[in-house]
């Protein structure tokens, strides 16, 4: 586990770094609002801080643990999750992106992690109340709207 893991770190620290080296000559901030350089800048220092977290704690890691792959039940929560974000992808233009995040965020909870309901539907409205709050209301990005214009 400890070869496997060190791989991944540095082959998501050398896709940061050629994100970063790729959108170098970007502008990061427009007149009044983020460039084009700022998701992908974000995103990269994001990559950055996880391999390197994950470059430590696997080398403070002694336990020596061998690599095991998921068993059927596993699997089928991997299933459930691929076939859950390409349904998404499939409702944003039927019922907008913030109605789709709504539904996936909600099938994540309840249907593959089985939290209980009151703290997913708090969990939902969070998230949903942070990506309106940020994407359409701060930045004015223009979602896909569904029928109720959300």
């Amino acid at each position: 586990m400890r070869t496997t893991n060190l791989i991944a770190a540095f082959v998501l620290l050398a896709l940061s770094v050629m994100v970063l080296s790729g959108t170098w000559y970007l502008s990061y901030w427009a007149d009044f609002a983020p460039g084009s350089a700022f998701a992908p800048f974000w995103v990269a220092m994001t990559g950055v801080v996880l391999a390197v977290a994950l470059f430590v704690a696997t080398l403070l890691d002694d336990s020596g643990e061998p690599h095991s792959f998921p068993d059927r039940h596993g699997l089928v929560r991997v299933a459930a999750l691929t076939a859950g974000l390409w349904l998404m992808v499939l409702l944003i233009p039927l019922v907008g992106f913030v109605m789709a995040g709504i539904l996936f965020c909600l099938f994540l909870l309840l249907g593959i992690e089985r939290r209980p309901l009151l703290p997913s539907l708090f969990a939902t409205a969070v998230i949903t109340g942070l990506v309106y709050g940020v994407f359409i209301a701060w930045l004015g990005i223009a979602l896909p709207a569904g029928p109720f214009g959300i």
